[in-house]
């Protein structure tokens, strides 16, 4: 039989039972599981690894902090509790709890420092390279209503750094144009789910896709569920490119990308959005009050954000872009200062 040896025994008295006894293997086991665990976690999701890592550490800190206070307070001023002999079972609770806490708290630094050097093993098994390596790589979500001004935002953002960018309400309506093209009306989900599942990225330039019966016809499709769930792996895979991307749509930050490096919700009244559309149509020799414009922008926010699936929202940890006010060059800058300092933290 095995004889059961604690770590600290082997410590002070090193002996050959010391590397088959479980109470000496158990720490060492527990803490290449830790590392192991740091490793995966950092490779596979860096964001999360660093506030866990942070947390874990801070965690534990506080532990041993409050357990030190507690033991200091017993040696100065009670040490009969120290030797054993304490002046009433309240005391000697606190004692013992003093002394497990801090046996936790030192396990635990020794854990988290573990599971602090397998992030840092994967990081520097990376190898050294320019901005558009996984490294360096940025990916930015970008969500908000009609006319708020996100497209331009995302796309000189995206010229800005490098990336590309993906207009994914395009992406919807490519899939209304196809299955009005199909002979299918816009409410048939069968149809528009198949739609999507054929769609020719290499159509999204059509010059068809951008005029707002384009635009009203996606927010009828974009509800459907098989549709959504067509294209959300074109949508995942144009965001996983080394270098990273900017998409922008109305459910990037939630569902798309939720571990995106940069979320931001770009808004704006809807009465400056309709604005901004009457201004639109005017240049293109339209015939359309503003008050109609105006009636289509809330109508479509009311659609895309009272629809069952992937409703338009911001993301928990978006910042909200207001442009209400701002030209485009005054967005774009204003989106600038934002990202700047989420890479910062």
């Amino acid at each position: 039989m095995l004889n059961f040896v604690t770590f600290m025994e082997c410590l002070n008295a090193p002996n050959s039972t010391c590397m088959t006894s479980p109470g000496v293997l158990a720490p060492v086991v527990l803490t290449l599981m830790l590392v192991g665990a740091g490793a995966l976690l950092a490779r596979r999701d860096r964001k999360r690894f660093r506030v866990l890592r942070s947390r874990g550490i801070w965690g534990t800190f506080l532990i041993l902090a409050y357990s030190v206070i507690v033991l200091a307070y017993f040696f100065l001023f009670s040490p009969d509790a120290v030797m054993g002999a304490a002046q009433s079972d309240i005391e000697n609770g606190f004692w013992i709890t003093a002394v497990l806490l801090c046996g936790i708290g030192i396990a635990g630094l020794v854990g988290m420092l573990g599971f602090a050097l397998g992030g840092w093993l994967v990081k520097k098994k990376k190898p050294a390279s320019s901005s558009a390596t996984m490294a360096n790589r940025l990916v930015i979500a970008i969500d908000g209503p009609a006319a708020s001004g996100k497209g331009t935002v995302a796309k000189r953002i995206a010229q800005h750094y490098g990336l590309p960018c993906l207009d994914t309400g395009l992406l919807y309506r490519a899939v209304a144009r196809d299955c009005v093209a199909n002979g299918a009306a816009l409410e048939d989900e069968v149809a528009a789910t198949a739609a999507a599942r054929a769609l020719d990225a290499a159509t999204l330039d059509d010059p068809n896709l951008r005029g707002p019966a384009a635009g009203d016809a996606a927010s009828i499709v974009a509800k459907m569920p098989g549709v959504r769930a067509a294209l959300l792996d074109y949508q995942r895979r144009f965001a996983s490119q080394p270098g990273g991307a900017v998409l922008d749509g109305r459910d990037i930050g939630t569902v798309i990308c939720p571990n995106a490096d940069v979320k931001m919700f770009v808004t704006a009244t809807a009465e400056e959005r309709a604005r901004r559309r009457h201004l639109e149509h005017q240049a293109r020799g339209e015939d359309i009050s503003y008050d109609m414009v105006l009636t289509d922008i809330r109508r479509r926010d009311e659609r895309d954000s009272a629809r069952n699936v992937a409703p338009l929202e911001a993301a928990a940890d978006a910042i909200t872009l207001d442009t209400t006010t701002l030209n485009a060059d005054a967005a774009f800058a204003a989106a600038l200062e934002i990202i700047a300092a989420k890479r910062k933290t």
